[in-house]
């Protein structure tokens, strides 16, 4: 399957973004960033990298609607608090195991920018864009 139709598995990118071990401090988001870059580059979106610090830029990504409705701003974040010791599974493996993802940023925010990244695919993939 594309990686344009990992929309049908969200649960892929959600593993896929917590697979990046952006903890901060440092903060090290950039190589995440760039994936989702390159991401909602193959599918049409238009993107722009805004960033103070190289290692932690800053995605802005568009989806052109038909321009009926107002546009939608989705917002996120893939930074997460450092790991510490205590964790029964391995905190960047994106492991599923008892009908669950596991991992660092899996409920803050990794699970919602996984829910954006495949809305954002499937609004292009399909043949009417988004009113807005």
């Amino acid at each position: 399957m594309s990686e344009t139709a990992l929309h049908h598995r969200p649960a892929e990118l959600l593993q896929r973004l917590i697979r990046f071990d952006t903890s901060n401090p440092p903060g090290g988001e950039r190589e995440c960033i760039e994936w989702a870059m390159q991401l909602l580059e193959s599918c049409g979106c238009d993107v722009q990298v805004v960033a103070q610090d190289p290692q932690r830029p800053n995605l802005i990504a568009r989806l052109r609607g038909g321009g009926r409705a107002p546009g939608l701003l989705l917002q996120g974040h893939v930074d997460v608090v450092p790991a510490e010791g205590r964790w029964s599974r391995p905190p960047f493996s994106g492991d599923e195991a008892d009908g669950y993802i596991w991992g660092r940023g899996a409920l803050d925010m990794k699970g919602g920018v996984a829910m954006m990244l495949a809305a954002f695919l499937q609004a292009a993939e399909a043949d009417t864009p988004p009113p807005g």
